[in-house]
């Protein structure tokens, strides 16, 4: 199987296409940090998939420990990696008309938590973990989460799960809806496959049409939250407890 790279970020799509199915792989190391730049080159590689006549469904996944440890607060950042540009990226990934599904292992920890919960289906080993873990921090909850948690769980468990700030392990997650599978660790890129493999062989315009009618509410309030959640975000960057937890909020490389 051969690999495309998407400007050298970490994002790889494979070639070719297999059963219908694109997969997409994230390689930023152990903890895969999420920035822009690694947002942008996904949505670019999810696109060029959504747009292939020969793909019917994708998998996303990422060759680290954690499928997103989310953003990475011990070190400065990029000056374009900012949370506005952040936020820029967020609605393209409801707005894909294939299905595509997060295949997940370790965690899916703030930011990436919210992009595993923009991906239409999520397929998760049993050692994997969510972790809205924003209110540790001093912070709101960002990346569409007011819109798509509520979405899976109900608004009552999802108020609480960010409140608290908590793990939510596989068994719990199954039983909220959060996740559609989970399989052992060994199995999971497999089972990933396989679903996507199911999907893609439906009648695609049928399916792409299902998921028009069923997602449509959702991509309305997506686009309503991610605004109030920046705002929101903003209005707690200069608070004690954010600077605190976080060794001094957002730090900015000098430009070269």
């Amino acid at each position: 199987m051969t690999v495309q790279a998407s400007e050298e970020v970490g994002v790889f799509r494979a070639e070719p296409i297999a059963a219908g199915v694109g997969v997409i792989e994230i390689r930023r190391g152990a903890e895969t940090y999420l920035t822009v730049h690694v947002l942008r080159a996904l949505l670019r590689e999810l696109a060029a998939l959504d747009a292939d006549p020969d793909c019917g469904a994708v998998v996303v996944r990422s060759e680290g420990k954690h499928f997103c440890a989310g953003r990475d607060w011990r070190v400065a950042r990029d000056p374009a990696d900012t949370a506005a540009a952040i936020y820029e990226t967020a609605p393209g990934f409801l707005a894909l008309t294939k299905p595509w599904i997060a295949e997940l292992t370790g965690g899916s920890i703030g930011v990436g938590m919210g992009l595993a919960l923009c991906a239409d289906y999520r397929v998760a080993a049993d050692s994997a973990y969510l972790w809205p873990k924003f209110v540790a921090i001093g912070i709101h909850h960002g990346f569409g989460l007011t819109a798509t948690l509520p979405w899976l769980v109900g608004n009552q468990r999802a108020t609480e799960m960010l409140s608290l700030g908590r793990r939510i392990s596989m068994p719990e997650a199954s039983a909220t809806g959060l996740v559609d599978r989970v399989v052992p660790a060994t199995d999971v890129r497999g089972a990933a496959e396989d679903f996507a493999a199911e999907l893609a062989g439906q009648p695609r315009a049928a399916l792409q049409a299902i998921k028009r009618t069923m997602r449509a509410g959702l991509r309305e309030s997506f686009v309503q939250a991610i605004r109030h959640e920046q705002a929101v975000q903003r209005s707690l960057y200069e608070s004690a407890d954010f600077q605190r937890e976080t060794g001094g909020g957002y730090r900015y490389r000098p430009e070269q």
